[in-house]
């Protein structure tokens, strides 16, 4: 799938695999292996060990380099002006503070770089996380309760990413996403 990300992302991005990419949220490193196989030069920051130690493990099997930085969104441990491209994929729904998150972004990324943001529609039909329908219609004050009618609750306790209550996370419209890039001057 993330080689398929990427291809979409050539299509619109000019010239990716020579740029140097950050993947927020990296994940399992899927994202930055089809990226380092392109010939790009990407660095993964992730806050959970073992998904860094998995992407690292699939590197190590797929026969590629990659680097994965521990850390959170809000706080980059990274120079300004040092990334062309930033790929934040279905990541802001987990940060603490989506606006820090912008605004760390806003200063690592260089002058005429360029942000690919996905995020999870606040009024989709079947929740991505929980795997329900129509609790996104829901206030947020009532979700908890109908997750748990239906038994889909996680174990909170290890705060890791995507073990958050769904009154945590942070799911947009379109236009809510839209304002929420133009505060930082990204333009949509």
């Amino acid at each position: 799938m993330s080689l398929k990300h990427f291809n979409n992302l050539s299509v619109h991005i000019k010239d990716l695999s020579s740029q140097k990419i950050l993947d927020l949220g990296s994940g399992d490193g899927n994202f930055l292996i089809a990226a380092a196989k392109q010939g790009s030069q990407a660095v993964g920051l992730e806050l959970n060990d073992e998904y860094i130690i998995r992407s690292k493990k699939l590197a190590e099997q797929e026969s590629v380099d990659i680097e994965v930085v521990q850390g959170v969104a809000e706080k980059m441990p990274f120079e300004n002006n040092s990334f062309d491209f930033i790929n934040i994929s279905e990541v802001i729904e987990h940060v603490q503070s989506p606006e820090d998150l912008l605004k760390e972004v806003y200063r690592v990324l260089k002058p005429g770089g360029q942000v690919y943001i996905s995020a999870p529609n606040r009024f989709s039909f079947k929740d991505q996380h929980f795997h329900l329908y129509f609790i996104n219609w829901l206030p947020r004050f009532m979700s908890d309760v109908f997750i748990s009618i239906f038994g889909k609750h996680k174990d909170y306790s290890q705060k890791s990413a995507g073990l958050q209550s769904l009154k945590e996370m942070h799911y947009y419209t379109y236009g809510q996403i839209n304002k929420l890039a133009q505060l930082f001057d990204f333009s949509v």
